[in-house]
């Protein structure tokens, strides 16, 4: 068994795979890591470096030297970090949250394709900026916009994602979150009964 990874060591890992708030706020970069890996079990969120949150973060380093994905089988936390350009030092930078990454590999083995993420997290301050909704699901890592693959109808038979945006033109759809995991689901929304919304584009 490999020794528990040291703040110095773990550092560098954290940094490598997205995680450039890792000097600056090593605790919330260990949480956000922890909060959203799927190569393996659920770690304990708690912001510590213990054994299984090494080997997991040992594993995901390993995987980004070898140009794999490091949160998921087909995701990385690059991915979904916030767009804010890390202007705002409040920002956590990445915290998705599991479950969400969880349906999103299920939505991507069913359409057999790849998923591409156009925006995950977003901090408050990033959200207003562009101008999103006073309770968007980005805030609280469960949202994911994507390139518009499938459907409407189509997402709505997979019954994976809890809150679904779909574009008026095509209606291919643009937005899933995961609203009914993350604690700020005021729409009641679920996977059999998802919350659904137009974009006028």
């Amino acid at each position: 068994m490999a020794a528990v990874l040291t703040r110095a060591q773990a550092t560098p890992m954290l940094l490598a795979i997205g995680f450039d708030n890792a000097k600056r706020d090593y605790i919330t970069a260990v949480r956000g890591f922890q909060t959203g890996w799927n190569l393996g079990q659920a770690l304990k969120v708690d912001g510590v470096v213990g054994q299984k949150t090494s080997d997991a973060l040992r594993l995901s380093f390993a995987r980004k030297r070898k140009g794999q994905s490091t949160m998921s089988p087909h995701f990385s936390f690059i991915e979904f970090r916030c767009n804010d350009g890390a202007r705002f030092p409040e920002c956590k930078r990445i915290w998705v949250l599991r479950d969400h990454v969880r349906r999103l590999e299920a939505y991507r083995s069913k359409i057999d394709a790849p998923v591409r993420i156009v925006s995950g997290c977003r901090c408050p301050r990033h959200n207003a900026e562009v101008g999103g909704a006073k309770s968007s699901q980005h805030m609280y890592g469960t949202a994911s916009d994507i390139e518009g693959l499938a459907s409407l109808r189509e997402k709505q038979g997979f019954a994976l994602f809890a809150g679904l945006g779909f574009r008026s033109s095509n209606k291919r759809v643009v937005h899933v979150d995961s609203r009914d995991k993350g604690g700020h689901n005021l729409t009641s929304g679920k996977p059999a009964a998802p919350t659904t919304w137009e974009y006028a584009t």
